[in-house]
């Protein structure tokens, strides 16, 4: 039936989701010319610029400038010979390995550091006690003078016995202030080197973001594809109508068909090499819709099918004309 007889094609994928990716991938170029350029590599491993081919992979390119790229060949040697002095001085100035000292050890320091400063008064409490019993007439040995001496030193051993005690835990404490300490040292200290060792030349970065604003390529070729697609079935529609039109006049009588009877004629389709036509008679009101061929038209090949009337116009015998097709 002419144009639109075919559905129209599904859009390509690859080439679809290819053009969006063009679409929403862009070269940049930075002030000093560095520049990310966006292309595919080929068989030989190459980068070429532009959409990648199918089957190929798709790649990136940062291009440094003789800008950026003086600087760094300026400034890497120095950043080289500045590490490897910081490496060496923190190795050999790193801390030991933090280690849990023995808590005997320092519970008994503790311990005799407290003696130290109690036992000038205990000893000045006994020679006290001593002599206040020996004044009252309290004989050294006596039952009155051992019960005395007795519960002081037993006093006495109370204190100590606390003494060890806090010793004890204060050890316990002096050792895990310790060992953070030490941790702390040398975690700082192989932070800084593995700074050391991480560091280098950065260049700057004053190129733009490379990603467009988001076109959506894909969607619009869909929406396009269904867009032909509505318009196909539109038309198959309105073929279908028509043939089920021409169809219906193969039962009819001898027909008026004059072209010169006939206006607001437009061309809608064939049946079988006929033209088919929409139109109106002269005397039908406007907008009135017929579907027919032309008499003038079917004397060529369907002779027999056309009547010339007395009214000297001519008739079309849609019975003797060929199927609708």
């Amino acid at each position: 039936m002419g144009k639109g007889s075919k559905p129209p094609a599904a859009p390509d994928p690859y080439k679809t989701a290819s053009a969006e990716a063009q679409f929403n991938r862009l070269d940049t170029y930075s002030p000093s010319g560095t520049a990310t350029q966006y292309g595919y590599t080929d068989a030989a491993g190459n980068f070429v610029r532009g959409a990648p081919p199918k089957g190929s992979q798709a790649a990136v390119r940062q291009v440094e400038s003789n800008f950026e790229r003086q600087i760094r060949e300026l400034l890497e040697p120095a950043s080289v010979s500045l590490t490897d002095r910081i490496v060496t001085d923190n190795i050999a100035g790193m801390p030991d390995a933090a280690r849990v000292g023995d808590r005997g050890t320092v519970a008994q320091s503790m311990f005799d550091r407290s003696f130290s400063m109690l036992k000038p008064a205990m000893n000045q409490n006994n020679d006290r006690l001593i002599n206040n019993l020996q004044s009252r007439g309290i004989p050294v040995g006596g039952e009155a003078f051992n019960e005395a001496y007795g519960a002081q030193q037993r006093e006495t051993q109370d204190t100590l016995s606390r003494l060890a005690m806090d010793a004890d835990i204060n050890a316990g404490n002096e050792q895990s202030r310790q060992f953070g300490l030490d941790a702390t040292a040398r975690s700082n200290s192989i932070a800084e080197l593995v700074a050391a060792m991480g560091g280098g030349y950065n260049p700057p970065n004053a190129q733009p973001n490379g990603n467009a604003a988001g076109v959506n390529y894909g969607g619009m070729v869909g929406q396009k594809y269904q867009a032909d697609m509505a318009n196909y079935q539109a038309q198959q529609q309105q073929k279908g109508a028509t043939m089920g039109a021409l169809g219906s006049l193969g039962g009819a009588m001898l027909m008026k068909s004059d072209r010169r009877l006939k206006a607001d004629i437009r061309r809608i389709g064939v049946r079988g090499r006929l033209p088919v036509y929409e139109y109106r008679y002269l005397w039908d009101a406007v907008g009135t819709k017929r579907v027919g061929v032309m008499a003038q038209e079917a004397l060529n090949d369907f002779t027999s099918a056309v009547k010339l009337e007395a009214d000297g116009f001519f008739a079309v015998d849609y019975a003797q004309l060929p199927e609708a097709a």
